[in-house]
């Protein structure tokens, strides 16, 4: 356990904001540059991703909750990275955000991640599908630390809403 686990889960968070933005089609908030990964913010920053959601009133509406949250992340990241973030390395054990729980959790969101961004156009959102299901493990654990819960919990609800609204507006009901 050491301030590398903190790190990773960060940027992790990080990430799957930045990547949601892009599925709503809006701009990362320059409040998360560079980010703790500042190249990997880059990219999904400036990726080519075809909205997602494309109900005009609940793109509005997702698109305000999302900006709503940038305080939160940015939270998240001093909580983690702040003088006290050690308070929260035997939390993050137990959820297996630590050592190789966490080396195999970040991998599996890298690993999507990577294919949203340097894949073909045409496969992307089935890879943006499979790096927010790994986002939803990660963000999931955290759900369970204490003083973490409840700003992981929020931006994983907003996570779900985008891919509940997607879900919907991509397979419309015949």
């Amino acid at each position: 356990m050491a301030v590398e686990d903190r790190v990773e889960i960060v940027s992790v968070v990080e990430e799957v904001y930045g990547l949601v933005g892009r599925v709503l089609s809006t701009e990362v908030p320059v409040a998360l540059y560079p980010g703790v990964r500042a190249e990997v913010m880059g990219r999904i920053s400036s990726a080519e991703i075809d909205p997602l959601v494309t109900d005009s009133e609940m793109l509005s509406l997702l698109r305000a909750a999302y900006f709503d949250l940038v305080q939160t992340v940015l939270l998240l990241r001093g909580q983690f990275l702040g003088a006290t973030g050690e308070n929260y390395d035997s939390s993050l054990q137990l959820v297996q955000l630590t050592g190789n729980g966490r080396r195999m959790k970040v991998r599996g969101w890298r690993r999507a991640l990577d294919r949203v961004l340097s894949g073909p156009p045409g496969q992307r959102p089935r890879w943006i599908k499979k790096a927010l299901e790994w986002a939803n493990i990660i963000l999931g654990s955290l759900g369970s630390v204490p003083g973490i819960g409840p700003i992981a919990d929020s931006i994983q609800e907003l996570k779900e809403s985008v891919e509940a609204q997607a879900d919907d507006d991509q397979n419309p009901a015949q």
